[in-house]
């Protein structure tokens, strides 16, 4: 008997991205392809972009073995592969080109919300990009840029980043178990991750640090930067100097500073450790590493303004005041910033402190409000209703 039960339509998906390597792109990229490839109706074929720099390595580890079993099998597209979408994401130069089948989408972040030459290769316009090409971005603060630019609102789609919610999430025992290993004690933590560049506002924070251990002498502050592919221990270390002799000298005996590559697991075991998360940013296209501490149930602070406002509630995040900036770019154009109020910042970091017993009810509502509007299932299931519509 012939079967007349309908078939599963597959839709087929190129993505163009890296994988194996702590940066954001390739994690996005790969977070998204192990969703789509858990589906089963989504014919998907992966190219990998060269690395921008021959010092960056490929980094195992960062998913769990089952995972990069999944990503290493991804396969390459055959001649004969004939896209319905392809997804690119390529950091700073994105791929405007017409694809050779269906439609492209390019991903990017636009930190300071403008295109600079340096990302355009000469087009002037979204005029001279072809109709087949649309933009992907995280945040709506970053998809003004594509707007500037020229592209028309309906081809610029907000998809916001996500988290797995069986790493990211409260664990009261790998909070104790890393406290301890860390050598924490009952100090009240603050942590910050990233790349340690200007516009993560780490000179800020440092400072607002200097500040508040003059009466919590007991806190402590947690930096986690990305040495495999950013300068961040340079960095930390070039604004530590800047800083007043007493300042930095109150800062170095507090300051755990670790810049190794993590795993999923122990970056969100990090993130537990911590009774606040801090991100006195100037500029960034949506800020990860806000949404994985809010997953943990760790309360956080953030530059009010920019795109975290998009994904966080006053319930659980602090908002420090700020000031629109214009930041130098390439050549003479300008990007939009913003300049977070040191002395407010000073402020929340102390009653974070001070109203400690506050922050587990706070770090609840953080957890609840990721898993059940943040998870990379429901964003990735966002994402493919614009590639496919």
């Amino acid at each position: 008997m012939t079967s007349t039960a309908p078939r599963t339509v597959q839709r087929r998906l190129l993505v163009e991205g890296w994988r194996f390597l702590p940066h954001s792109y390739a994690l996005v990229a790969q977070a998204h392809c192990l969703c789509i490839a858990r589906r089963g109706d989504v014919d998907l074929r992966f190219v990998d972009l060269p690395f921008y720099s021959s010092a960056w390595k490929p980094a195992r580890g960062i998913f769990s073995p089952g995972e990069e079993t999944t990503l290493s099998a991804l396969l390459a597209p055959e001649a004969s592969f004939s896209p319905d979408a392809t997804f690119t994401l390529r950091p700073e130069r994105p791929d405007f080109s017409a694809p050779r089948a269906g439609r492209k989408f390019a991903f990017g972040t636009a930190e300071y919300r403008v295109l600079t030459a340096g990302n355009l290769g000469g087009l002037r316009s979204a005029g001279e990009v072809p109709g087949s090409v649309e933009i992907v971005t995280p945040s709506s603060w970053a998809g003004l840029a594509f707007e500037r630019f020229g592209f028309a609102r309906d081809r610029v789609h907000v998809v916001p980043h996500g988290i797995d919610p069986l790493v990211f999430r409260p664990d009261e025992a790998s909070r104790r178990t890393t406290r301890q290993a860390l050598g924490m004690g009952d100090a009240f933590v603050y942590l910050s991750v990233g790349a340690m560049t200007w516009n993560k506002g780490l000179d800020l924070l440092l400072a607002a640090f200097a500040r508040v251990v003059e009466t919590e002498p007991d806190a402590r502050l947690v930096l986690k930067g990305a040495d495999a592919i950013y300068p961040s221990r340079e960095l930390v270390r070039e604004v530590l100097g800047d800083l007043p002799a007493r300042a930095r000298d109150a800062v170095v005996g507090r300051l755990i500073y670790e810049g190794r590559t993590f795993s999923a697991h122990a970056m969100a075991g990090l993130m537990r450790a911590a009774d606040c998360y801090v991100s006195p940013y100037r500029a960034e296209g949506f800020n990860m590493p806000v949404l994985e501490a809010t997953a943990c149930g760790v309360p956080v602070l953030c530059t009010s303004g920019g795109p975290t406002d998009e994904f966080t509630d006053p319930a659980f995040a602090g908002r420090i005041r700020s000031q629109a900036l214009k930041r130098r770019l390439d050549g003479n154009q300008d990007g939009d910033a913003l300049a977070p109020d040191l002395e407010h910042l000073v402020a929340l970091m102390r009653d974070a402190a001070r109203a400690r017993d506050s922050a587990p009810g706070m770090g609840a509502l953080a957890a609840k409000h990721a898993a059940t509007n943040y998870t990379w299932a429901a964003v990735t299931d966002l994402l493919l209703g614009r590639l496919f519509p």
